[in-house]
């Protein structure tokens, strides 16, 4: 198989098997992704036979920046990943992989990000879990949240600013990490997409002083949550309540909140509480350029650890390095001998992003260590301690 960046072309074969996996042809964002997005923003990687040059499989990587750990971090969102149908089960993804992986870490760049339709797909390749979010769904009628206090009004919003949200959005990087910075162009994005799903807003208002905002659409007499966002808990009741208020149009609601989110607190039927849903997936293809420009936390310890990264698609990402916290740098070098630790890259990239603590994905099984020391666990977990991570894009 010839993997290559697909060109104008050869952009309708890319478009014939989006139409035949994905959305149709007739459908908004089929159009809006093609005439507006597609190779203009972003890079198609492709795979093509090497007998009669036709697209075997392909993926799209989508340009994004995220702020990972308090740094700006450049990391492709994958999408549009898919295999002709004549080709399956030829095991086509994992040399598609392989070339866009190579591809970026000449970009520079060592993270990307995927939202799985099937987990176990990409777990097989190191993928894993780095987004979870606390799922609602309920009747719209169960929906119970206490009366917000405050001088707070809302207003609703058909056509869709960003001026509007913006600002609401940015406050968000206090608090969350691994969240995607909105320049103007991907807001642009965002709210054109969002205008061709037809999809509302409401902001809810201190006075003259936005507090909060909610992207949502009424679908099968469901009141769907796109977004929401809300500088306090009130401002967050105002808008919940603002849905509740909806029982002519829908008769049940959901809502995808952050990980962190409590509303479920004041909910009088327990069974209401929500789940956890894993939600995006990352995966690292060059460690060694990660942790050279990782930023040691203010309150971590000096202390140095051997670890064995591997890696069993990508064989460059393989290494035996010693990490050295002192006086607030990180130092690398290459080791030899036994690691104190064996991390598969799904973990590791798990623990760069601090979707889990570096104890917690021992006791998962994720990790293995050469023999068990308390100290050398709690050192690592404050190198790389635990985040609230966010992410609520869906291309």
């Amino acid at each position: 198989m010839d993997c290559r960046i697909v060109t104008e072309t050869e952009l309708p074969q890319v478009m014939a098997l989006w139409d035949y996996c994905f959305e149709k042809k007739d459908e908004p964002f089929y159009q809006w992704y093609f005439q507006e997005y597609c190779l203009q923003h972003n890079l198609v990687v492709g795979g093509f036979s090497e007998d009669d040059g036709h697209l075997q499989n392909m993926m799209h990587l989508n340009p994004y920046s995220i702020l990972l750990r308090g740094q700006e971090e450049r990391v492709p969102y994958i999408v549009g990943v898919a295999t002709d149908p004549a080709d399956r089960g030829r095991h086509l993804t994992e040399e598609l992989l392989q070339s866009a992986f190579r591809l970026l870490r000449r970009k520079g760049c060592a993270f990307s990000l995927l939202m799985p339709a099937y987990a176990g797909i990409y777990q097989k390749y190191d993928f894993a879990f780095c987004y979870r979010k606390h799922v609602y769904e309920m009747p719209l009628d169960k929906l119970v949240v206490p009366v917000p206090s405050g001088n707070l009004w809302l207003r609703h919003y058909s056509s869709l600013e960003k001026e509007l949200f913006e600002g609401l959005y940015a406050a968000l990087a206090e608090g969350y990490n691994g969240l995607p910075i909105r320049t103007d162009f991907q807001w642009r994005k965002l709210l054109a997409v969002h205008q061709l799903e037809k999809m509302q807003a409401a902001v809810v208002y201190h006075g003259s002083e936005p507090r909060g905002y909610m992207f949502y659409h009424i679908e099968d007499k469901t009141f769907f949550i796109q977004e929401l966002v809300a500088l306090t808990p009130d401002a967050k009741w105002a808008l919940l309540r603002y849905a509740g208020e909806h029982q002519s149009s829908a008769d049940n609601f959901y809502w995808e909140a952050m990980e962190d989110d409590y509303t479920w607190l004041d909910f009088p039927e327990a069974d209401r509480a929500g789940r956890v849903k894993p939600f995006m997936m990352a995966r690292c293809f060059d460690a060694v350029q990660a942790l050279q420009r990782y930023e040691v936390p203010e309150d971590c310890p000096d202390g140095q650890v051997t670890l064995l990264l591997q890696d069993e698609l990508l064989k460059e990402n393989n290494s035996l390095v010693t990490l050295i916290a002192d006086t607030g740098s990180l130092y690398l070098e290459k080791a030899a001998g036994d690691a104190d630790a064996v991390i598969p890259m799904g973990a590791f990239t798990q623990l760069y992003f601090g979707a889990f603590t570096f104890t917690q994905l021992v006791e998962a099984g994720k990790i293995r260590m050469r023999s068990y020391r308390p100290e050398l666990a709690a050192f690592l977990d404050a190198l790389f301690p635990r985040c609230v991570n966010f992410i609520n894009e869906y291309y």
